[in-house]
């Protein structure tokens, strides 16, 4: 059963002041004509905007709009473009060239982009910060040896081995964002709140906690947004965002599922839903009593009806999953197997496995697809023999609850990961070195490890894919995933604009927002 928000007067009391609050940042009420401010409602503050320190999502939208790049990927779709390079290419598997378009300008008085400030740009991800903190998303560069600097606007990277992710991840992504150095010397750790680009917006102000306003930048050389202000405007709770959005208060936000059905029918809302590339997996702690065991992992497969449990959880909007890459990612595997539910099967491998009147605990986030699908997992796998606690936890507890040594205690659980275009951005997050962060299964495979590493420097792509095929058959055979779907993603916004969101659904390009 979904259980929808109830609007009380303390709720619509949250939505005016957020509403005063986006007034205050400059924003414009949505009916206003020919209006210049577009405000986006993000349910996380954003926290560091230097690309190195950036802590997800949030940051990753606020930092695209910011800075320049060598490439980027053209609106809306996974294909990249030249941006700051007026040149770039693979002279060898082990080396990139590329020349700088002149004339691109820091704002802040900072002075023209050079060669120089790639290469500091692009190996300060393997260097202590102002923190004396290495980057948690060091691994996009891992495969960069140096930057060699030939002139004032051309450069060479030089990798230790081959490196087909790069040009996707790193070049075109997040970590490909080029600073300047000078700032960055002189700012410190202020550069995380006070950043200096050359790409089409400027950071105006950065209220941690609150909302960032970007403006445009009047010297970005390539084309400029259709808005001279964006708000990046943090409205945590989604039922006061479906409020705002109704009173135009904000142009922009993402929907939960089961938001009012009413929204779609105002005239100047819109709401779309779009398939997502997230992946959303029930998950075991292969290291952890019963859970060692791969029937008793089996069984707990063939007890759940993942179709019911999607259901349940995303109102049919969202499709099954059976592997962890979606259609639209290379190297999905299309011939994966669908599992259907069988008790008797479920009881047989329990009892071969000695197991009786088991329980295990589920860790959820506390979210309302997360709930409902834990609890009919919970009803279908009573009906086995097993009893299933849920433990809900907010946001700060639940993800950390896999990590360090406490991760060792955790059994079952419900986790969901953005995926990335390149297969091994999803891949690396299961090797065996990533116990105790990121692989909450407790699974090693020295074959899947292999693997990864030999994808990951593989050039030809039919061959790499099929590696990344070979990789998903090893997690399916180790019964430690039970693949839910890649959810369903909803937006509400504005009919007077045309919002710019990449295919996963998750990186918004508020550049590319337009006048509808």
């Amino acid at each position: 059963m979904t259980h929808h928000p109830v609007l009380t007067r303390r709720s619509l009391l949250s939505a005016s002041a957020a509403a005063a609050a986006l007034l205050m940042a400059g924003a414009r009420p949505t009916t206003a004509q020919g209006r210049t401010s577009l405000v986006v409602r993000v349910s996380k503050s954003a926290e560091a905007l230097d690309p190195v320190s950036r802590t997800g999502q949030v940051d990753g939208n606020v930092i695209r709009s910011i800075f320049q790049k060598l490439i980027s990927f053209k609106p809306n779709i996974y294909e990249w473009e030249l941006d700051a390079a007026e040149s770039i290419e693979q002279v060898s598997p082990k080396e990139i060239r590329f020349k700088l378009k002149p004339g691109q300008m820091f704002t802040d008085g900072y002075g023209e982009m050079t060669a120089e400030d790639v290469k500091f740009s692009f190996e300060r991800y393997g260097q202590p910060d102002a923190d004396g903190k290495i980057s948690a998303y060091k691994d996009d560069w891992e495969s960069l040896v140096e930057v060699r600097v030939d002139d004032k606007y051309s450069g060479r990277l030089i990798l230790s081995e081959p490196s087909p992710a790069l040009w996707k991840v790193a070049l075109a992504g997040g970590s490909g964002c080029i600073v300047s150095r000078k700032a960055v010397e002189e700012r410190g750790v202020k550069y995380r709140q006070q950043p200096v680009g050359s790409g089409p917006y400027r950071v105006a102000s950065f209220e941690p906690g609150q909302r960032v306003v970007l403006e445009e930048n009047p010297d970005y050389s390539r084309r400029h947004p259709d808005f001279k202000q964006c708000v990046a405007q943090l409205i945590a709770n989604a039922k006061t965002a479906e409020l705002a959005l109704r009173s135009g208060e904000i142009d922009f936000t993402e929907l939960p599922i089961g938001a009012d059905p009413e929204l779609a029918k105002l005239p100047n809302v819109k709401v779309s839903t779009m398939p997502g590339q997230r992946f959303v997996w029930l998950g075991m702690n292969v290291e952890h009593g019963a859970l060692a065991d791969l029937k008793v992992r089996q069984a707990l497969r063939y007890g759940v009806d993942v179709d019911q449990i999607v259901e349940a959880g995303y109102e049919g909007l969202a499709k099954r999953l059976n592997a962890m890459l979606p259609e639209s990612v290379d190297g999905n595997w299309p011939d994966a197997p669908v599992y259907q539910r069988d008790v008797e099967k479920a009881r047989k491998l329990l009892a071969e496995a000695g197991q009786s009147n088991l329980a295990l605990t589920i860790t959820i986030l506390n979210e309302p697809a997360f709930q409902n699908m834990a609890l009919v997992a919970q009803a279908q796998l009573q009906e086995i023999g097993v009893q299933l606690k849920v433990d809900q936890r907010e946001s700060a507890t639940y993800w950390s609850a896999g990590k360090g040594d406490g991760g060792k205690t955790l059994e079952l659980f419900i986790l969901r990961f953005n995926a990335h275009v390149d297969p091994n951005f999803n891949t690396r997050f299961f090797q065996s070195e990533q116990i105790g962060q990121w692989n909450w299964q407790r699974w090693s495979s020295p074959e899947f490890d292999a693997l990864h590493k030999a994808s990951s420097t593989n050039m030809d792509p039919e061959a790499r894919y099929a590696q990344v095929r070979q990789m998903q058959k090893l997690m399916d055979d180790s019964a430690a995933f039970i693949w839910l779907t890649n959810e369903a993603i909803s937006y509400g916004y504005s009919s007077r604009i045309a919002p710019a969101i990449m295919p996963n659904g998750n990186d918004w390009n508020f550049h590319y927002f337009a006048h509808a």
